[in-house]
């Protein structure tokens, strides 16, 4: 006898795990902060603030999968290979061009806008990393850009595809809602984030591995932590 399909969720499933994946994030970044504030330890405060975020989420994300039978395979956790890592570099080549359009029309049609925005940024920096070797941001981006991917390209893309017909609307409602996620940036922030996310989600579909994504994000928060620090 043969065994049935899996009965596909509906709708308004989908959107309720949609919801309970934002709501992890506020969840994680709140919980977070407050955990960081009330323990002290022998780390800066805003370093702790990251990893116990991270965690959470990865707690909660692990919930998730376990709670709807979703495979880590399923969202694109499948075993890195060598030729992810020439794949992220590409991505992140797609990330810098489209972010550099952004920003120039920014200029052209905002004048100084761009300029408060990464006054903004370098406060955030500071506040998150300020201090810390630039092979210490690596590592701390490099587990950032793990949750992250996790949640935004494996999570809410995959429950995007199954919500939304064809391949761009899907990769539009999972790179806006991690595009919101960053709302503490403004407006250019949230729109910046945004597109990257759709570079990211692109080609998270096209190879059906999170690992460029991951390494394209871990690489690019890096550097633009280097350059606003100056380190």
């Amino acid at each position: 006898m043969d065994r049935e399909a899996p009965r596909q969720p509906g709708r308004l499933t989908l959107i309720g795990e949609l919801t309970l994946a934002v709501a992890l994030v506020l969840f994680a970044g709140i919980s977070a902060a407050v955990i960081g504030s009330v323990v002290a330890g022998p780390t800066p405060l805003a370093l702790q603030v990251i990893l116990v975020q991270g965690v959470l989420i990865l707690v909660g994300l692990y919930g998730l999968l376990q709670w709807r039978g979703i495979r880590w395979s399923e969202i694109g956790l499948v075993r890195p290979r060598l030729r992810d890592l020439p794949r992220g570099f590409l991505v992140l080549l797609a990330v810098f061009l489209f972010n550099g359009l952004f920003a120039g029309l920014v200029i052209l049609l905002l004048p100084g806008e761009l300029e408060q925005h990464h006054a903004r940024l370098n406060e955030v920096a500071g506040f998150l990393v300020g201090g810390l070797p630039l092979a210490a941001i690596a590592a701390l981006m490099l587990f950032v850009a793990f949750y992250e991917e996790l949640l935004a390209r494996g999570f809410l893309l995959h429950r995007s595809r199954l919500l939304l017909a064809g391949i761009w609307p899907p990769v539009m409602l999972s790179s806006l809602l991690f595009g919101l996620g960053h709302g503490y940036q403004g407006w250019i922030g949230i729109a910046q984030t945004a597109l990257v996310g759709i570079v990211l989600a692109r080609a998270t579909l096209h190879w059906n591995t999170l690992w460029p994504a991951i390494i394209a994000h871990a690489v690019l928060n890096t550097v633009a932590l280097g350059l606003l620090l100056g380190t």
